[in-house]
C-alpha cells in the first residue's frame, strides 16, 4: 500500500489540448525548451511591448491552460508572460512528478531560453509545487528580479504528514511512503526542503498563502517567510483561503497585493 501511495503521489498528468494562437488580440508563441536531462518542456509565450517577463508555474498536476486568467492580469500590467507545463503535466515530457525538485530543471531551461531571446529582467509566480520549483532553482543559481511564492510547502516530511491526515491514510504508512517516494524520484527526502533552500533567495520576494490551508499550516508559511534570505520580502495571508488558486478565489485582494509589491520594486521601469 505504501508503494502504491508513493506511485500515486508522483504520477503524471499529461493531457493533450489545442494550443492557442491569439491571446486578447496578441500573438502567442509556442515554445519548446529542452532541459539538461533531455526532456522537452512545452510552453506558451505572450510577448508584450515590454520584454520583462514573468514565468507562471502551476501547482501539482496543473498545466498552462489553468493560468490564462493570471496571465491576463500580468499582461495587462505590462509583462510578457511565459507559461510552461512542468514535466509530467500538460504537453511536456516526463514520467514522474517530483514536488519541484527535478522540475527546477524545467524552470532553468525556460530562463535560458528567455536569455537567448534577449530578455534581461525575469520574475516568477508559482503555486504550491510551482512555488517549490522556484525555490529549488536557487540551488544552482537564479537570475530572478523577483519571485512570488504561493502556498509553498516547507519540507516534504510536513507536506506528506499534512496530506496523509487529509486523505485519512494510516499514519504508520507515512515513513514507508516517504521511503518509496525517495526511491522513485531518486533524491533523498532531506533535499526536499524549501525551508532550507529559501535562505539563498536574495531578490524581492512575496510569499502568499491562505490562513485556512489544511495542507500547509500558517506556521509553516511563517517559517518560510522568516527563513527567506531576501532583504525585501513581504508576507500576505488571505483570510479564509484554503489550499487553492488564491487568485481565482480572491481576485481583487490578490491583484491589490501583487500590484503594490511590484510597484515598490519598480520592475517594469528597469
Amino acid at each position: 500500500m505504501a508503494l502504491i501511495s508513493a506511485k500515486y503521489l508522483t504520477r503524471t498528468n499529461q493531457i493533450d489540448f489545442k494550443d492557442i494562437e491569439v491571446f486578447d488580440g496578441h500573438e502567442v508563441d509556442y515554445l519548446v525548451v529542452k532541459t539538461t536531462d533531455n526532456l522537452k518542456i512545452s510552453s506558451w509565450y505572450i510577448r508584450n511591448t515590454n520584454p520583462t517577463t514573468i514565468i507562471l508555474l502551476s501547482g501539482i498536476k496543473g498545466n498552462r491552460t489553468g493560468q490564462l486568467e493570471r496571465a491576463r492580469f500580468y499582461f495587462e500590467m505590462g509583462f510578457s508572460v511565459l507559461m510552461p507545463d512542468l514535466r509530467g503535466t500538460g504537453k511536456s515530457e516526463g514520467d514522474l512528478i517530483s514536488f519541484g525538485w527535478h522540475e527546477r530543471k524545467d524552470l532553468q531551461a525556460c530562463i535560458q531560453k528567455l536569455h537567448e531571446l534577449g530578455v534581461k529582467h525575469i520574475g516568477a509566480d508559482g503555486q504550491s509545487l510551482g512555488a517549490a520549483t522556484i525555490v529549488y532553482s536557487f540551488i544552482e543559481s537564479s537570475e530572478f528580479d523577483f519571485v512570488i511564492l504561493e502556498s509553498c510547502y516547507d519540507n516534504i516530511s510536513n507536506a506528506f504528514k499534512n496530506r496523509v491526515q487529509k486523505f485519512n491514510i494510516p499514519m504508520f504508512l507515512l515513513e514507508p511512503v516517504k521511503f518509496f517516494t525517495e526511491m522513485i524520484i531518486q533524491t533523498p527526502q532531506s533535499n526536499l526542503s524549501p525551508d532550507q533552500i529559501i535562505t539563498k533567495i536574495q531578490c524581492s520576494t512575496l510569499i502568499l498563502a491562505g490562513d485556512q490551508e489544511n495542507q500547509i499550516p500558517t506556521s509553516e508559511t511563517i517559517k518560510l517567510y522568516n527563513a527567506c534570505g531576501a532583504k525585501d520580502k513581504t508576507l500576505h495571508l488571505f483570510e479564509g483561503g484554503k489550499h487553492e488558486d488564491l487568485y481565482r478565489r480572491f481576485p481583487s485582494e490578490y491583484e491589490g497585493v501583487v500590484k503594490l509589491f511590484l510597484s515598490e520594486i519598480e520592475i517594469l521601469e528597469k
